[in-house]
């Protein structure tokens, strides 16, 4: 889940609209519209703190990505993998099987 995502969870759960808790931490409401429309990647980490301090989460609360989506990068990982090895010759592979078998001891 994203920060934004997290961060409107956050509002639904106290019946609070984001425009609200803009102007109770001191920050444009805009910052949050910014973040929703991947204008910008992320907060910074005063506003962050101001946040975290609102809810009464951690501020790593905001970094944390869920199980899902560390599933989906790995399946990522593995698929650009597999594509890539679909260029390369029979010596090609056996130099990457033996680098792979250096890094995870197999």
């Amino acid at each position: 889940m994203e920060t934004y995502e997290k961060i409107k969870e956050l509002c639904n759960e106290r019946n609070e609209s984001l425009s609200s808790l803009a102007s109770a931490i001191g920050v444009r409401s805009s910052v949050f519209t910014e973040l929703k429309m991947h204008r910008t990647k992320q907060l910074s980490v005063a506003t962050i703190e101001k946040i975290a301090d609102y809810f009464g989460v951690p501020e790593t609360y905001f970094f944390e990505e869920d199980a899902d989506s560390k599933q989906e990068e790995l399946f990522r990982k593995r698929k650009l993998l597999f594509d890539l090895s679909k260029k390369a010759s029979a010596e090609d592979l056996d130099k990457i099987i033996k680098i792979v078998d250096a890094f995870i001891g197999e």
